[in-house]
């Protein structure tokens, strides 16, 4: 069998070039039988650890390389105008652990000393760091094939001298048979480059693709993302050939040259090395005369006195200090002696020091988040906020000498000032040694049609159809094959269609490859050394932000230590309320809050939580009315059980905590562990604590006993069962019942939370809700500036303030401020919130009407801004919303004739430029004169508002046809919500004006859709299952209002609404008459003569009601079925028939 291996390879982390993945490289070398393989991606090692991982695993040998762009020397510049020339590329491999070292110092630096979208190196550089390093002269478009066609043949002799005269041994010239033009030119003054330098020759194919059936596929990938069309003539194309090739194949194509195909071998020889997984290196905490550990244990104990004075002050605490101190001191001893040991020190210090900065410098800070919130060495150094030893939690759980894997520190900050925390880390530790974690953007399902029918030149109407036969669901993204497969209407646009069925074709065979780069949403890393020295760094385009090449699992496997710094709008939230409480010379600090405090948990029972962290879903609403929660941990528990799994123990918790049930321990021993949750185990520290009271764990093997059972790896669990059991016979317990508890636990793990989380986010949740408690105008003003962005959730938040009567002032060029502010016990309006109108823009406009007073008029306003609030999309916006009615001018005339303002404007100043004013001083004022236009609807206006502001605030769409829907027996949601009579009643005829629609797939492919609507009492949500769902698909339009024919179920003290049918509600106003509304209508006679009429009627899916119906057939009288609901509605439908003589209601 003929051998070869492939030296130029791309894979999918070449970003929109290469069309393979790393496992499908594996998959065909391994069934092509090539020893080896390299990828040399496109200036980039971004997946050089993966590679090495997986190719190795399937017997195959990674050898570690990419293509790196240099700048070409002055002296080899053919055209300095074009980029080509200016720029070549190579490919380097590493042939040891040196060569992998300046591999990743080139690459890097290539990024850290230039921008990411003009990366390079020098030779210069190149040769100062050339051992461990091959050098191939490049495949397609190399500088020497450009050379050589351009006949500067003594040119690119000349580098290639230079070259041999630093590498020796170590260059090698490429050849490829591609089908290129240039190649095919220039192949005879290759060779003889070749021989005339001595210079070894090597056979490479540019591998790009899968094969040749790829190609279609992998040129619209390339057109994706040069921003082409696939039929654009002058556009440049990738050669056929580029695919991965067999070694047959390469072998027959260069059966003339033997010894460039022996060469590939003989590179892949001399690469001996491979990067592999390395044990995390913790960084140093920088200190100077004092060791980390005395730093520590200095820190911690001055920490703890600190504490506990204002633990004694805060709770009142008067006897007992000196037992409580004891307890205190001897558990922070017991967690520096274990942090010492296992070197943590200064991991400690380190997220000690950047958090201290942080509340230094006022960006808020979160009380803990995940297991290092039980950490009490954490709560003296401020690290968190959460007292471990009053709620319970145990350090193990984050820290012990047994864990086998690092634990990290998970920080929230505040999302608008986290940055600064990173600038900081950065500025202490040195920008080469901290850098964020990047991430990769895949082409998804939707986005891969999007992309692929845009360079197909289908029409966006035909591609945005399809797309949207895609459930959107980013917590279970479906993939096209799924969507295909579950939805018929792509097989029948497919083969109604020739191009979809090619955008199909062409979309599966791109889904999942990689198209860009982002950063991770928090994970930062530290190092001991230069990051370089051990992952090679990037710089984001964007923000120029230093960036792992690695991704998160990659970088970690890399042996690098992940701090997450998060960025929780929460705390921002928090931050921004208690400083609008201050602000009115109120002394607070949302640190000195009453955690009993008896009027927020009287609050909370209400359910009305709309706003509160972790407790506003309608279903948290309902549970929290049940628990009537009394104290923190009530909230702590809920936090952990309301997840799918616990939620099934929450009836138990709740009927336990309200005496209604006794608690039922596992064990009697376990009453102490588990007597906060009533005997329901709610955390894995539960679990780990019950492995140490029945079966004698020590704290390690307790919490190596957790993830056992979280992970359900068979061999470890049968270990653990074997060693649970073994512990519990010593200590007198029944085998029988040892497995029994054993069992309880496992099914327990499957959704066991941390309570170190709880707790700390528990305590979050009770802040926002003692805030909306006391400070309900601040709260909202906080709330909705944090989403001014949200119409969506601005609307939420203004139904929320209706439901508590807090009044919210409409938008008004001359009161409302650019974000929301409190007034006379209530709230204005944002004009920031104003879609389309910019903040900069609104910041302009109130800064000068604080400066020069209120606006006059219209005119006046114009007078006084610049174009950044004087332009045609700000003005129709402002108008939309009503901000200019103080003015008394018509909304459809600013709207309608912005474009004539805008130049009138604009010709003022002109002719205002050119006067300067008269000599006596005076000044002509701006002066518009409106004309006539078409007077909008109320409807029309409604919808425009809708639009702009995201909800109905001077009306509502439904208001006009109260009298209609009153009498036509349609309800208002709320009055049905409020009523125990009509919760679980079916055939309920309720109004909507349709805000929003998200269509979902179920796991067994079900289509479905959640519908929100908007009526003159509430917002509400529909869910619609797929038969109805593509009856109905094409008529829900956003904005559009609708009589919905509903089914509502009280689930478990939760309100759904199925959506059943759906009427537009102009045909049931057109139907209707002041004397027969559409309900109340008893009876409906049909006559017909034709069979075929009698089928069409069976076929109606009429709904149950109270009428009858009769049929007369051939001038017989024929009743059918039992009760119907009759109305015009059904009466029209039957007169559509075909072949029905009269129907006639009575």
């Amino acid at each position: 069998m003929n051998s070869f291996v492939h030296l130029n390879t791309k894979s999918d982390y070449s970003l929109s070039e290469g069309a393979l993945t790393i496992q499908k490289l594996a998959d065909l070398c391994s069934d092509n039988g090539m020893p080896a393989i390299a990828v040399t991606d496109n200036n980039n090692l971004f997946g050089a650890l993966e590679f090495s991982e997986t190719i190795s695993k399937v017997g195959i040998q990674p050898i570690i390389g990419a293509k790196i762009r240099i700048k070409t020397p002055n002296n080899y510049v053919i055209n300095p105008e074009l980029e080509t020339d200016k720029y070549f590329c190579i490919n380097i491999l590493s042939k040891n652990d040196e060569g992998y070292k300046n591999l990743l110092y080139l690459n890097s630096i290539s990024y850290t000393h230039h921008s990411s979208d003009n990366a390079f190196i020098t030779l210069d550089q190149l040769y100062q760091h050339k051992e461990g390093l091959i050098i191939l002269t490049g495949g397609y478009q190399n500088i020497f094939n450009n050379l050589l066609f351009h006949g500067r043949y003594d040119w690119a002799n000349n580098l290639i001298k230079d070259l041999k005269n630093v590498f020796n041994d170590n260059l090698y010239i490429e050849i490829q048979r591609i089908g290129d033009p240039v190649q095919i030119q220039t192949e005879k003054s290759i060779l003889k480059l070749s021989y005339e330098n001595e210079v070894p020759l090597v056979a490479t194919n540019e591998v790009c693709f899968e094969n040749p059936d790829y190609y279609n596929a992998h040129e619209v990938l390339l057109c994706i993302d040069r921003k082409e069309y696939l039929s654009q003539v002058n556009r440049q194309k990738f050669p056929k050939e580029t695919y991965f090739k067999s070694s047959d194949e390469m072998h027959h194509m260069f059966s003339d040259l033997p010894e460039a195909l022996s060469n590939t071998l003989v590179i892949a020889q001399r690469c001996s090395s491979r990067p592999q997984p390395k044990e995390p290196t913790l960084p140093n905490f920088s200190t100077k005369d004092k060791s980390e550990n005395d730093i520590l244990i200095e820190d911690a104990n001055r920490g703890l006195q600190k504490r506990l004075n204002f633990k004694f002050e805060i709770e009142n605490i008067t006897s007992l200090k000196n037992d409580i101190v004891t307890e205190y001191q001897d558990r922070l001893n017991k967690e520096l002696n274990i942090i010492i040991n296992m070197k943590y020190s200064g991991y400690f210090l380190i997220v000690a020091d950047f958090i201290k900065w942080s509340k230094d410098n006022k960006i808020p800070v979160g009380p803990g988040r995940g297991s290092g919130a039980g950490s009490l060495v954490a709560w003296v150094l401020d690290i968190t906020d959460v007292d471990p030893i009053k709620f319970g939690l145990i350090f193990e759980r984050f820290l012990n000498p047994e864990r086998v894997s690092m634990p990290d520190f998970d920080i929230d900050f505040c999302r608008d000032r986290r940055d600064e925390v990173l600038d900081y880390v950065s500025n202490k530790y040195g920008e080469n040694q901290v850098a964020q974690i990047i991430t990769f953007g895949k082409l998804q399902a939707r986005a891969v049609l999007r992309d692929v029918g845009r360079v197909l030149g289908m029409p966006y109407g035909q591609v945005d159809y399809l797309c949207k036969l895609i459930p959107f669901d980013p917590s279970r993204p479906v993939t096209l094959q799924e969507s295909i497969d579950n939805e018929p209407k792509f097989s029948e646009e497919a083969n109604n269609d020739e191009k979809v069925e090619k955008l199909l074709d062409i979309g599966l065979r791109l889904e999942g490859l990689k198209r860009h780069t982002s950063i991770h949403a928090a994970g930062v890393v530290i190092s001991k050394d230069a990051i370089f020295k051990d992952v090679p760094l990037y710089s984001d385009p964007d923000t120029k932000t230093y960036l792992t090449q690695f991704d998160m699992k990659h970088v970690e496997k890399a042996g690098l230590v992940k701090f997450d710094f998060l960025g929780l709008k929460t705390l921002t939230l928090i931050n921004n309320c208690v400083q609008l409480i201050t602000d009115q010379g109120i002394n607070f600090d949302i640190n000195k809050i009453d955690l009993a405090d008896l009027d927020t948990f009287n609050f909370l029972s209400t359910g009305e939580t709309t706003g509160i962290f972790q407790l506003e879903s309608p279903g948290m609403q309902e549970t929290l009315k049940q628990m009537i929660p009394d104290a923190l941990e009530d909230i702590i528990a809920l936090v952990a059980l309301y997840r799918p799994g616990p939620m099934q123990n929450i009836p138990t918790y709740i009927e336990r905590k309200h005496g209604r049930e006794k608690p039922e321990y596992i064990h009697p021993k376990l009453e102490d562990i588990l007597k906060e949750t009533y005997g329901v185990i709610v955390y894995q520290e539960q679990v780990m604590g019950v492995a140490r009271e029945l079966s004698g764990y020590s704290d390690g093997e307790a919490d190596l006993l957790r993830r056992a059972m979280g992970k359900k790896i068979q061999k470890e669990m049968k270990d653990q069962r074997k060693r649970f059991v073994s512990g519990c016979t010593e200590r007198n317990i029944k085998d029988n019942e040892a497995q029994n508890i054993f069992d309880l636990l496992a099914k327990f793990a499957d959704y066991g939370f941390n309570k170190s989380h709880a707790a700390a986010y528990g305590l979050i949740s009770f802040q926002t809700a003692f805030l909306k408690t006391h400070y309900p105008l601040e709260f909202f003003s906080a709330s909705m500036t944090l989403d001014i962005n949200n119409t969506d959730k601005l609307a939420i938040f203004q139904q929320e303030l209706s439901r508590m009567e807090i009044k919210l002032y409409p938008p008004n060029i001359n009161t409302s401020d650019v974000y929301f502010v409190t007034e006379n016990e209530g709230i204005k309006y944002a004009l920031g919130a104003i879609k389309n109108v910019g903040i900069e823009s609104m910041k302009e406009l109130v800064n000068e009407r604080n400066q020069n007073g209120l606006f006059t008029s219209f005119d006046n306003l114009l007078g006084r801004v610049s174009g950044s609030v004087a332009n045609k999309k700000t003005l129709e916006a402002l108008a939309c919303a009503g901000a200019f009615d103080l003015f008394n001018i018509k909304r459809e005339n600013i709207f309608n004739q912005s474009n004539e303002i805008v130049k009138a404007i604009k010709d003022f100043n002109i002719k205002s430029d050119s006067n300067q004013g008269d000599i006596f001083g005076n000044t002509e004022l701006f002066k518009y004169n409106f004309f006539k236009t078409e007077n909008w609807s109320e409807a029309t206006k409604l919808i425009k508002e809708f639009q702009i502001v995201g909800f109905y605030f001077s009306g509502h769409p439904l208001s006009a046809y109260k009298n209609n829907l009153i009498t036509n027996n349609v309800r208002e949601y709320m009055t049905i919500y409020k009523s125990k009579d009509l919760q679980n009643s079916k055939n309920i005829l309720v109004a909507g004006t349709l805000l929003a629609k998200k269509e979902k797939r179920s796991a067994r492919g079900n289509a479905y859709a959640f519908l929100n609507f908007s009526d003159t009492s509430s917002i509400y949500e529909g869910i619609i299952f797929e038969a109805n769902l593509r009856k109905y698909r094409d008529m829900l339009i956003v904005g559009q209002s609708y009589v919905l024919g509903t089914d509502f179920t009280d689930d478990n003290g939760q309100i759904r609404v199925e959506v059943k049918k759906i009427y537009n509600l102009e045909d049931i106003v057109k139907f209707e008459t002041a004397d027969t509304p559409i309900t109340s209508r008893k009876n409906l006679k049909i006559k017909t003569n034709s069979i075929d009429a009698v089928k069409a009627i069976k076929e109606l899916d009429i709904a149950v009601g109270e009428g009858t119906i009769m049929l007369i057939f051939n001038d017989k009288n024929v009743k059918i079925g039992e009760k119907f609901q009759i109305n015009d509605i059904l009466a029209e439908k039957l007169r559509n028939i075909p072949e029905i003589s009269s129907v006639d209601l009575y």
